[in-house]
């Protein structure tokens, strides 16, 4: 039953969570989610060192326009100077983050220099930015996209973006490059950007992104198909690191250390940095708007961006989204584990550990993928979690809490906490039906308590007995025993049952014992209260008895049955011939040797069984007894020992002492030897006591 529920539930959470990542509400979250594994996880160090970018920096901008009176946009002869230093120093590539759309302000010779530079070198790349919006720019010359665009084979349909129009270099700058690429992207709703497009369709042709134009020259791929694109037919950046992950220089810098070398000094910068590097270039100056929110921060330069992708394509490092199939099972796993763990545990604390660990899985799993490139949904899982919890945990307190509440509040009164936590544990117990067990019994009666009743009103009598059966029970359930019923003043309980108490013995005697010292300390309340003193009767014993729910389909009880249960009532009326507040059979008392100091009291034969029983009286904790104690005890037993050996005279003598000093049972036995003195009994007696009453 309780396995079935969770199993509904867990397939309903799982559900929900699902429903919600398919109509993509838990996005943001997710977003938010991969954000903070970036910052956490990330690793600058394992960035590609061969990519190095060249910014644009406000202070490149600053002191050229101040000193040299040259404002932005700079004449293309300083990146023609740019070029040269860096094709002295041998680097791998270069490419600019900078779309050349317009003609330089200082003529054509300027745009023509660059163009010399760019051919020159051989190596360098152009930045096309192409736009969804019609007419943004006039179409390309004839052939001067053609060599950069993708052959059909190499872009899949899933990979290419459609687009309308395209903003180029000038013509001079195009056909110098060795390759071009788009630098237009878009940021993910929020405005951060976690994933680019790689290939574009515009005007029939399939054009590159930048990075892999680039990438495609340098290491003759990778193929589109071998790349894994998100649902968006994106590539999902794997971040390195923040910004200041790849090494980076001021323009300015390398500009003046060409000079230097030109003029024949020594440079600021050793063009040696360069060799085989791919050069990025790209502004970082806040007037020149290409700073962009990433996970790292609200302001990174966009060249960052493309060194990112360009060191993913490069490595063949990416990070893939999971599988839809993988996601969901991994999604309604964990639903079903959570909402069926909580289900099947009872205490609020497992429950809370079960969350706890389930919880802890998604977060686990979202780390290992994240190690992997994988791209693991974290926040869906999570929800199924929650989901599962609440409703598993809601649904066992309408239904479990309902009943628990209802079987502790009946039973509170009667059974200890041990036996209504076994009962909410296993509601079978509450079955008709019985199991053999060894137990100890416990009958208990007020001495005397009809002339008590004769002497108070009804209501005085009641409030006296509810006083006194709550002290008394309080003690008994304290001690792990089940109060079986009251009958009248009476009280029976018993041990171990349901619950195994390998100590149900020491417990009852335990109990017992300390019944009669709480009874002598009410002495004083009872009579202030109601002018009685009232004093108690218990038998104990043990042995096998059939304990389970007795009575009829619509009305029974958990109680015990049997030869133990009997004597121990026996036991219970025996105390008022002995005149002692407790005896125990001999079973018990052997349970107990070790723990607790007895006496034997006598040898009988109760009424309605033929075997004849040992009786004790309990006469405390082991080892606890005065001097004093002791030798009346050695009196007592020097006595019994002459009364079984039939020596009335030395018995007399010495039970009448006793009897003096305040002994009842010696008393009991003082009389009793008197008359067999008189009266001798036959040469086969026994010892053996007949009970006349029960």
């Amino acid at each position: 039953m309780k396995a079935g529920r969770g199993v509904l539930v867990g397939v309903a959470a799982g559900l929900a969570a699902l429903l919600l990542l398919h109509l993509q509400v838990l996005r943001p979250l997710e977003w938010k989610s991969w954000d903070a594994r970036l910052r956490l996880l990330a690793r600058p160090s394992a960035a590609d060192a061969d990519i190095v970018l060249v910014l644009i920096d406000q202070a490149s901008l600053d002191v050229y326009e101040k000193e040299m009176a040259l404002p932005w946009p700079w004449p293309r002869q300083m990146y023609s100077a740019l070029l040269r230093f860096l094709r002295a120093g041998g680097a791998r590539a270069v490419a600019f983050d900078l779309v050349f759309s317009e003609g330089s302000y200082f003529g054509v010779e300027d745009d023509a220099d660059l163009a010399r530079a760019m051919a020159g070198s051989g190596n360098v790349f152009c930045a096309f930015y192409l736009s969804d919006e019609e007419g943004a720019s006039e179409p390309p010359g004839p052939g001067l996209l053609d060599r950069f665009a993708l052959a059909g084979a190499d872009a899949p349909p899933q990979a290419v973006h459609a687009l309308k129009s395209a903003a180029l270099p000038v013509d001079a700058l195009l056909a110098a490059a060795a390759g071009a690429g788009n630098v237009r992207f878009l940021p993910d709703a929020d405005q951060i950007y976690r994933r680019v497009p790689l290939a574009f369709s515009v005007g029939g042709r399939v054009l590159p992104s930048l990075p892999l134009a680039i990438s495609r020259r340098l290491s003759g791929g990778p193929d589109l198909d071998a790349v894994p694109l998100d649902r968006s037919g994106q590539l999902v950046l794997r971040y390195r690191g923040p910004s200041g992950t790849y090494a980076a220089y001021s323009i300015g810098a390398l500009i003046n250390s060409q000079a230097q070398i030109e003029a024949g000094g020594r440079p600021q910068v050793d063009p040696a940095l360069f060799a085989d590097k791919v050069v990025l270039v790209g502004a970082s100056a806040p007037g020149l708007l290409d700073l962009r929110p990433t996970p790292f921060a609200t302001v990174t330069p966009g060249v960052e961006l493309h060194a990112t992708v360009l060191d993913n394509l490069l490595r063949r490092e990416y990070a893939r989204e999971a599988g839809t199939v993988p996601t969901w099972a991994f999604v309604m796993a964990l639903a079903l584990a959570t909402a069926l763990g909580v289900s099947l545990v009872r205490k609020v604390w497992g429950q809370a550990l079960v969350f706890g660990c389930a919880a802890a899985v998604p977060a686990g799993a979202a780390v290992l993928a994240f190690r992997r490139g994988v791209w693991l949904d974290f926040v869906a899982p999570e929800l199924a979690v929650l989901l599962g919890f609440v409703g598993a945990a809601l649904l066992n307190y309408s239904v479990e809490g309902r009943r628990r509440r209802f079987l502790k509040s009946a039973f509170r009164h009667y059974l200890s906490p041990e036996v209504i936590e076994r009962v909410l544990v296993d509601p079978s117990l509450l079955r008709l039906g019985g199991e053999k067990r060894e137990i100890t019994s416990f009958f208990s009666d007020l001495a005397g308590f009809t002339s008590v009743a004769e002497g108070l009103e009804p209501e005085a009598l009641v409030a006296l007995l509810n006083d006194y059966l709550t002290e008394m029970t309080d003690i008994i359930l304290a001690a792990g025993g089940t109060l079986d019923k009251y009958v009248g003043d009476a009280i029976v309980a018993f041990w171990n049952a349901p619950l195994d108490q390998p100590d149900h013995a020491g417990r009852a005697c335990r109990a017992a014992l300390s019944c009669l010292r709480r009874l002598e300390e009410l002495g004083p309340v009872f009579r202030g209260r109601y002018g009685r003193t009232v004093a108690m009767r218990i038998g104990l014993n043990s042995g096998p008895a059939v304990v389970g729910n007795m009575g009829s389909g619509r009305r029974f009880d958990y109680t015990a049955m049997g030869d133990t249960v009997n004597l121990a009532s026996r036991l219970e009326g025996a105390c008022k011939q002995y005149g002692v507040g407790l005896l125990v059979g001999e079973e018990t008392r052997r349970l107990v040797r070790d723990e607790l100091d007895a006496r034997e009291v006598d040898l009988i034969r109760v009424v309605g069984k033929a075997r004849p029983v040992r009786v004790y009286e309990l006469l405390g904790e082991r080892g606890g007894r005065s001097g004093e104690e002791i030798a009346r005890e050695a009196s007592y037993q020097a006595a019994l020992e002459a009364y079984r050996n039939r020596d009335w005279d030395g018995a007399a003598a010495l039970f009448a002492a006793l009897a003096e000093a305040g002994d009842p049972v010696a008393g009991v036995y003082a009389r009793r030897t008197t008359g067999l003195r008189a009266d001798p009994p036959p040469v086969d007696w026994d010892g053996v006591y007949e009970l006349k009453i029960k």
